[in-house]
């Protein structure tokens, strides 16, 4: 049960004579976060994917296997997801939030309502200055004055620009049509180019989340310090560098990678939680046993 889990991390951590402040230094996790984890009450977590990475990070702190954990974290949302069901949308002037008959609300969905709600504001604002442009507009015409619209400034804006460009490719033409042209800054066409222009980084990845959020600690070139990353389902990020990168993920059976442009997917083997180190040479995963799947993962081609 995570409430015993999260009274024997509580425990551990006493007997290890560590405090909150203490812990919360080390791992970047929040009090409230580390509380509500020993405690066995998520509902003030941030989200699912929020919470299985603030376990993984408490427990490994610990010295505790974080799997247990992390079972009764998803468990808790799985039963929470079904016990609650929040809805929050714009539909015309009202906001809307639906529960099901005996639901119990979770605290941790007001943030939905209210950018649902901002959302609404916004749009009323908007349509408030609309309303004001399109009565200044009509007040204009009625005095006698003449009505610029959107449209007609855009084609005299248009104009100018073709005007500009045209003018710039025929400028551009007449000094190409002189013996031997040397553009500004460029030197001759046989000349080596500038031994100063800096490359790209030897090592390209792109990250992207499929069905569910992802999150990714990343380590740059051998940086002793991680970079915590949640990237959001659909989405995607990019990381280069010129020696090495390394992630792990607590969601792993949901990303894809595209390592150098090549595309690597079911790269786990079924593990949630997952290393990989990816170099100039190519790439390598595993667990946090060290154990690589059955397949895959050599030499990049």
């Amino acid at each position: 049960m995570l409430e015993e889990n999260g009274k024997l991390m509580r425990i551990t951590r006493e007997t290890l004579g560590y405090s909150y402040a203490q812990v919360e230094e080390a791992t970047k996790v929040r009090e409230l976060y580390l509380q509500l984890l020993e405690s066995g009450d998520l509902a003030q977590m941030p989200g699912r994917i929020y919470a299985i990475g603030f376990a993984d990070t408490y427990a490994r702190f610990l010295g505790m296997d974080p799997a247990p954990i992390l079972a009764d974290v998803k468990a808790y949302y799985d039963v929470n997801g079904r016990q609650n069901n929040f809805e929050a949308y714009v539909s015309g002037k009202k906001v809307v939030q639906a529960m099901p008959e005996g639901a119990n609300y979770d605290p941790s969905l007001h943030e939905v309502r209210t950018r649902a709600q901002n959302r609404l504001q916004d749009q009323n604002s908007k349509a408030d200055s609309a309303n004001q442009l399109r009565a200044q507009a009509i007040t204009n015409g009625s005095l006698g004055h003449p009505i610029r619209t959107r449209s007609k400034r855009f084609g005299r804006r248009f104009i100018w620009l073709l005007l500009g460009t045209l003018l710039v490719v025929l400028l551009l033409m007449l000094y190409l049509l002189q013996d031997n042209p040397k553009l500004p800054g460029m030197g001759n066409a046989d000349e080596p180019p500038p031994s100063n222009l800096v490359s790209e980084p030897p090592i390209s990845l792109v990250v992207r989340a499929e069905g569910e959020d992802v999150w990714l600690g990343v380590r740059l070139d051998g940086s002793e310090t991680s970079e915590h990353h949640t990237i959001a389902a659909g989405a995607s990020e990019v990381f280069s560098a010129n020696e090495s990168i390394y992630i792990r993920t607590n969601n792993a059976n949901h990303l894809v990678l595209e390592y150098n442009g090549q595309t690597i997917s079911n790269f786990s083997g079924g593990f949630d939680v997952y290393n990989l180190d990816f170099t100039v040479a190519g790439y390598s995963g595993y667990d946090d046993n060290h154990r690589p799947p059955s397949e895959m993962l050599g030499t990049a081609q």
